[in-house]
């Protein structure tokens, strides 16, 4: 199991863009996800350290 939030996004999306910007140690990820059918589409972004992406 993937770490918060990548757990969430993974839960919600079928695919995410993540990159790695100019500051060290950090990523940014951005996906579009619908939590339930029933429910709206979202434009979700997270961000986090470098450390809680996998290997």
């Amino acid at each position: 199991m993937a770490p918060e939030p990548l757990n969430f996004l993974c839960g919600v999306a079928g695919s995410m863009q993540v990159w790695r910007p100019a500051a060290p140690g950090r990523w940014l990820a951005l996906t579009i996800g619908q939590a339930d059918p029933e429910f709206p589409l979202q434009l979700l972004a997270a961000f986090g350290a470098a450390s809680s992406l996998p290997g």
